[in-house]
């Protein structure tokens, strides 16, 4: 990872592979590792290969090294750890779980790296450039549907080499690390992109094993990964799900995003998403908002609390976005509950997260597509707030037009005087929020 200000999701920058998981194999044995020995003349042919069917060149080698199961972790923790202290994680730990996100007293760095390392088989490392392939992993089978006739050959070893080189074509050709260095403080913009990044890789590993591409591979591709959901919470036992579903995220709806790309422009149309690339998760869920009618994300900058507040630090700063808002929702009103449908209308957030000592305050702004559903969510969020922190926290929410204001923490304490402030000082896409609200109550009939 390369930036502070991160946690609230799995932040690893490292892209480690799903692809034994999302194809029915609980570990990968590839034949292109020969105990700690690479096969250059198959992996030669798997990066020739890969490299006709995107369309792309490498620019310059990409290093191909073997690691053990352990020094691939080694090198995900210090990922995790880059430019991000354990003093931050507990951080955003304690805010998300006071927001609903997390269950309460999770550790987050533990819970990360627990959760990659039932995964890892192989990634591509942004910061050395290479490509890392692990050793002594088992093969436990293969997919027995749409891959059955190539049983013979490694099919799940050269999907996963395939998909790694892409991630590094994507490096080489768009400039994929230094565009996500952009997004600090935004982790719902980053995620969004993570997921062209991985949707794109995932169909480019999974075309190039079928030998073709065509919008019937990418439609066979996203009827699979339909239940990688399902196969990744069976796999990964009790993963928080505000860790687990932004993982998955990135490939079930990276996959259909990327699919819907190239069936409107084929690999061209694909590499435009680099150049011009969806804003939010809400982008990825909804892709006729990026396609069809695009509506960006509001951009919120919070403020006004900055006064009363004087002496606490701003521990954080970043974008939630609809994927955590629905799964705010969902683990604390259950899946099949109505009320979660709310996070679809997501228009834009900002959170800001205050620490003095022990204490940590969280001020969260959010806006929908219109009042109802902003009076909507406040109601229904007030409700999960209460039965949540009790009155073991002090919590306060107000809203006005499509805007809901909530306060956690301590700050709440002075609620009475900040919520004004907030209201006069925070801006919506650079207009102050007390203009935006007179001007909407001016266009009122």
């Amino acid at each position: 990872m390369k930036y502070r200000r991160r946690g609230h999701r799995l932040r690893l920058r490292l892209y480690v592979s799903l692809l034994a998981l999302a194809f029915g194999v609980a570990a990968c044995a590839y034949s292109v590792v020969t105990g700690e020995r690479i096969n250059t003349e198959k992996a030669n042919k798997v990066e020739a290969g890969i490299q006709e069917l995107r369309g792309l060149k490498f620019k310059q080698p990409v290093p191909m090294v073997v690691k053990t199961r352990a020094e691939a972790e080694q090198m995900m923790e210090a990922d995790l750890s880059r430019d991000y202290t354990d003093e931050q994680f507990e951080v955003d730990g304690i805010a998300g779980a006071l927001v609903g996100l997390y269950p309460a007293g999770i550790d987050l760095k533990a819970e990360s790296l627990k959760l990659l390392r039932n995964q890892v088989a192989g990634f591509y490392d942004p910061h050395g450039k290479e490509m890392v392939l692990v050793e002594g992993a088992d093969s436990a089978g293969f997919y027995e549907g749409t891959l059955q006739f190539l049983v013979q050959r490694d099919i799940i070893g050269e999907m996963l080499l395939a998909h790694e080189l892409t991630h590094a074509l994507q490096d080489q050709n768009f400039g994929l690390e230094a565009m996500l260095d952009k997004y600090k403080n935004d982790d719902d913009r980053e995620l969004a992109l993570k997921s062209v990044a991985e949707g794109d890789a995932t169909i480019a590993g999974y075309a190039y094993v079928m030998g073709r591409m065509d919008t019937g591979i990418a439609d066979s591709l996203v009827e699979h990964l339909k239940d990688l959901p399902q196969m990744f919470a069976a796999q990964s036992g009790h993963a928080p799900e505000g860790l687990a579903a932004p993982l998955v995220f990135q490939y079930a709806e990276g996959v259909r995003f990327v699919a819907e790309a190239y069936k409107r422009g084929g690999w061209a149309g694909v590499d435009k998403l680099y150049k011009n690339p969806p804003q939010s998760s809400h982008q990825i869920i909804h892709p006729a908002y990026y396609f069809d009618r695009p509506a960006a994300p509001v951009k919120i900058e919070l403020g006004g609390y900055q006064k009363i507040m004087a002496g606490w630090t701003k521990a954080d700063q970043d974008t939630y976005g609809e994927l955590l808002l629905r799964v705010i929702l969902e683990r604390n009103l259950g899946r099949h509950s109505t009320d979660t449908t709310v996070a679809a209308q997501w228009a834009g957030d900002q959170m800001v997260i205050l620490r003095e000592g022990r204490s940590v305050s969280v001020f969260w702004m959010i806006t929908f597509d219109d009042a109802y559903n902003a009076s909507h969510f406040a109601v229904v969020y007030e409700t999960i707030l209460d039965r949540l922190l009790g009155d073991s926290t002090v919590h306060r929410i107000d809203y006005r037009g499509n805007n809901v204001l909530v306060v956690i923490g301590e700050g709440a304490n002075y609620f009475n005087a900040l919520e004004p402030e907030i209201w006069k000082d925070t801006k919506f896409n650079g207009i102050n929020a007390a203009a935006k609200l007179q001007s909407a109550d001016a266009d009122a009939p």
